[in-house]
């Protein structure tokens, strides 16, 4: 069964491009792990909802999902890369889920 993880998130326009740039490079690194499936990045052009960005990250199991998330906290401290305060610098909330990913 896939697990997708979910990150929405509410930024201003000052911070989007920011954002987004850190994300991409996120987004680099959690491609590259043994069982990840896809991942889409979503700008909201219209509706209702404070969150203006939304991330995806699928994962062909919940085994890759857990191996994934050790070796994202490797890296991340590796390379000096610290999403949390990325997210305060730039005054953006996230709210962060992971779900279950079945056909419909």
């Amino acid at each position: 069964m896939q697990i997708t993880l979910i990150d929405t998130f509410i930024a201003s326009e000052d911070s989007r491009l920011a954002l987004l740039e850190a994300s991409r490079t996120i987004q680099g690194i959690l491609k590259t792990l043994p069982g990840f499936v896809e991942g889409f990045v979503y700008e909201k052009r219209s509706g209702g909802g404070p969150y203006n960005i939304v991330t995806t990250a699928v994962w062909e199991s919940e085994e890759a999902y857990t191996a994934a998330k050790t070796a994202t906290a490797a890296r991340f401290q590796a390379i000096g890369l610290n999403p949390p305060e990325i997210m305060r610098a730039l005054d953006v909330q996230v709210d962060r889920g992971v779900y279950v990913r079945t056909p419909y």
